[in-house]
């Protein structure tokens, strides 16, 4: 795995995650993730949550195997249970703004339960300062499962605690995180709604950035977002029931970011720069 580059400047750094302790649910993640200016916006492996890695695709429970790393929660309350799974990167491929290849789920058991073809894209963006970013997956059961059900926290009892899935873990910043959805400001807002798009603002290393994110409207799902004790966000597979998938009907995830240098504070603005990414995108003479 390696680093994504954008005019000469490195602003993902790939990281293989098979080094890591099984308690921390080993994984392929991104970070250092920047914006061209160089400000880090992931933190990995963090003294709160040592199993928060970056940018990266993760559930809490998937046929009771722990992909998210860390406690499970159980009618007892949060136990370490020697449930832990890994991710295991295989045949992966770059091209200029491009990065693809496939994971092997590998359960407690250590056997394959789920296959995945993951990919990256990245691009330039055409407002100054500002790059963009899509994460695409799809999930099927593989060797001898049949189903997929991936649950979560608020599914066995703690409402909305619904966390697992393509989850971004910010770094604390200077100051609050600026959060603003198409629903309000704010948190209380933005957590658990369907807004199309997800704006996170902060200063960090001094200087103001901002994370626009989107789902594909047709997989839209509740966003999960938190600014208290930590910053992360992401789009909630199982927020308040389990998320099935089989051979023939694949989980399908997404998510969209526009990483922007300042700070985006109105709804207008996000959303034009979230449609500049996507008409951009789409174009046949987008360059890098």
């Amino acid at each position: 795995m390696g680093s994504f580059q954008l005019r000469g400047t490195s602003v993902v750094q790939e990281n293989a995650g098979q080094d890591l302790p099984t308690l921390m649910a080993p994984r392929p993640y991104l970070h250092p993730l920047c914006t061209m200016a160089g400000v880090v916006l992931t933190e990995a492996a963090p003294e709160d949550h040592l199993h928060h890695l970056g940018l990266s695709l993760a559930f809490s429970d998937v046929n009771g195997t722990n992909f998210w790393g860390g406690s499970t929660y159980t009618k007892n309350g949060p136990a370490v249970l020697p449930n832990h799974g890994r991710q295991v990167p295989l045949g992966w491929q770059h091209r200029d703004g491009h990065a693809e290849g496939d994971i092997a789920w590998i359960n407690h058991s250590a056997q394959q339960m789920a296959s995945e073809h993951r990919s990256y894209s990245y691009q330039g963006h055409p407002a100054q300062n500002t790059w963009s970013f899509s994460f695409a997956s799809l999930i099927r059961p593989a060797g001898a499962v049949e189903q997929l059900s991936v649950s979560s926290s608020a599914v066995k009892g703690r409402p909305g605690v619904g966390y697992g899935g393509i989850f971004w873990r910010f770094p604390s910043g200077d100051g609050p995180a600026h959060v603003l959805c198409s629903d309000g400001v704010g948190v209380e807002a933005a957590h658990g709604s369907l807004s199309p798009w997800l704006l996170m603002g902060l200063r960090h290393q001094g200087k103001a950035a901002s994370v626009i994110l989107a789902q594909d409207a047709l997989h839209l799902r509740p966003w999960f977002v938190r600014t208290d004790g930590y910053v992360g966000a992401g789009p909630a597979v199982a927020w308040d029931k389990p998320a099935t998938a089989d051979r023939e009907n694949p989980l399908r995830l997404s998510l969209h970011a526009v990483i922007h240098d300042g700070m985006v504070a109105t709804s207008r603005h996000a959303e034009e720069l979230l449609h500049q990414h996507f008409h951009f995108s789409n174009s046949p003479d987008r360059t890098t």
